[in-house]
């Protein structure tokens, strides 16, 4: 049996060779090109099997996952994104417009030109 450390990576021929068992994030990774810490956050989404803290996958599994997140159509995740950007832009916007007009209400209501002394020093 052959140890490596965990900072050494795992060739990728290595990965193919293990198709019919299970793979380790490390090796999901590259078979997807997705980084580790990523795979990490969406494993709430990925089909995969824990052992006490170990998360392992399976490639017949991955594989029609990865059918199912398929997009069909023409591009949709354009089209989708800049609906998406288009609604925080402009809510960008008028939550911009409130505060400002907030601070100009608030300024005129409490400065008043003859309030106070004058921010100017005066010549000799």
């Amino acid at each position: 049996m052959i140890s490596r450390s965990e900072s050494e990576p795992r060739p990728i021929e290595q990965c193919a060779r293990i198709d019919y068992g299970f793979w380790d994030i490390e090796d999901l990774s590259k078979y997807l090109k997705v980084k580790i810490k990523t795979l990490y956050a969406m494993t709430h989404d990925i089909p995969h099997y824990r052992v006490g803290k170990l998360i392992r996958f399976r490639k017949q599994e991955i594989d029609s996952w990865m059918e199912n997140k398929r997009v069909k159509g023409l591009n949709p995740i354009n089209t989708s994104r800049n609906r998406k950007c288009r609604r925080i832009e402009t809510g960008h916007v008028h939550i911009d417009k409130l505060i400002r007009n907030a601070i100009d209400q608030n300024k005129n209501e409490s400065y008043i030109i003859g309030h106070g002394k004058s921010d100017r020093i005066e010549g000799p």
